[in-house]
């Protein structure tokens, strides 16, 4: 009976560590595809954190760029001012000059080549002298303003073609500044879409690390169940092979008494008996081990 109720236990706490065994290989399995997801998503952050870093570095240059582009502007401006208020300049003094009509500066200088030759060459009276001399030094006086005018009106051409130039240098500053603005926005939005990605990426590694320390400490209890069993097991075991050996002796003992009685019974009948039966007989020292 005492054998009957070991082989039950026994056959209950194989079912018992095979399942067991069957469980812990279950979450070695699942904790190995939540370790590799973990991989991935440590990965996926590195590469996350990577992009993170460039979109901050354009974005950096593409602000330090607009700083450098919006002082550009300001100096470029700062010329346009100047220059507008020396073209104004320029004009004031043309004003009043007004216009020269009449002859050309090559005319006035043909004249007066002509009148002062005249003096060099003709008899003239002191009335044709004096006439001639007043009459060269008016086409001297036309002569510098002409020239003055002249000067001007190309300083002004020159002025208003900086300006222009400049003009069309701030309209390329501008549109440089906003197409920088631009890239410096579009930095921005995947920044920010980079950064919520990796708060998303964050949350699913924790809640991995909290899934695999969950399905460890699972592991470990029904690693603690298993010993626990297998222990059990070999104890069983041990109790089994000790009743075994009890029913084996007292089988051997039963056969030597029924043989012990059996040589008496011939010892009393009269009949032979070997001296290794009698040996057996008389033999009060428990032989058998």
């Amino acid at each position: 009976m005492v054998e009957a109720g070991l082989d039950v236990e026994l056959k209950g706490l194989d079912v018992e560590i095979a399942n067991l065994l069957q469980e812990r290989l279950k979450l070695i399995e699942s904790l190995k595809s939540i370790r590799e997801e973990r991989r991935k998503v440590i990965t996926g952050l590195k590469e996350i954190q990577l992009q993170i870093k460039a979109q901050r570095e354009s974005r950096a240059s593409a602000i330090s760029e607009i700083k450098q582009l919006v002082g550009v502007s300001r100096e470029v401006t700062a010329q346009i001012r100047e220059s507008r208020e020396e073209l104004q300049k320029s004009r004031r003094e043309l004003s009043p000059i007004g216009r020269i009509r009449g002859e050309s500066l090559s005319d006035i200088e043909r004249a007066i080549t002509e009148l002062e030759w005249r003096l060099q060459t003709e008899r003239l009276s002191r009335e044709q002298e004096k006439s001639i001399l007043i009459r060269i030094k008016e086409l001297h006086i036309k002569r510098a303003e002409i020239k003055q005018k002249e000067a001007s009106i190309g300083r002004v051409r020159q002025i208003s073609e900086e300006v222009s130039n400049l003009s069309l240098k701030m309209d390329e500053i501008k549109a440089k500044i906003e197409e920088t603005k631009k890239k410096a926005d579009r930095a921005k939005e995947a920044l920010l879409s980079l950064l919520e990605k990796k708060s998303s990426h964050q949350n699913k590694l924790g809640m991995l690390n909290s899934a695999i320390q969950e399905k460890e400490a699972q592991l470990a209890t029904i690693q603690t169940q298993l010993d626990t069993a297998r222990a059990k097991r070999r104890e069983l075991i041990e109790a089994k092979h000790i009743e075994e050996a009890k029913k084996a002796r007292e089988r051997i003992e039963s056969i030597i008494n029924d043989m012990r009685n059996d040589i008496k019974s011939r010892l009393t009948e009269g009949k032979k008996v070997s001296l290794e039966e009698l040996k057996l007989l008389f033999n009060t020292e428990d032989e058998i081990t």
